[in-house]
């Protein structure tokens, strides 16, 4: 905890710049594996609910757009 500690007094002392650069770094370093997780998540439940249901859906013509209420 106090390496973590020096390192942002460190970031702050020397400069916006590099304050900046380690904010970019730590945010990459924490979004990038939970934005994997949502997607690979997203990928499986959409693949299991198109098995499932089947594409497109009633309310939709074949390349997925609305129908007209007409039709």
């Amino acid at each position: 905890m106090e390496t973590i500690q020096q390192i942002l007094a460190d970031s702050v002392r020397d400069g916006f710049w590099k304050f900046i650069g380690y904010w970019i770094l730590i945010a990459l370093i924490l979004v990038t594996p939970s934005q994997l997780i949502i997607i690979i998540i997203n990928r499986f439940l959409r693949h299991w609910n198109i098995r499932k249901h089947g594409y497109p859906p009633e309310h939709c013509d074949a390349d997925g757009d609305f129908k007209n209420k007409k039709e």
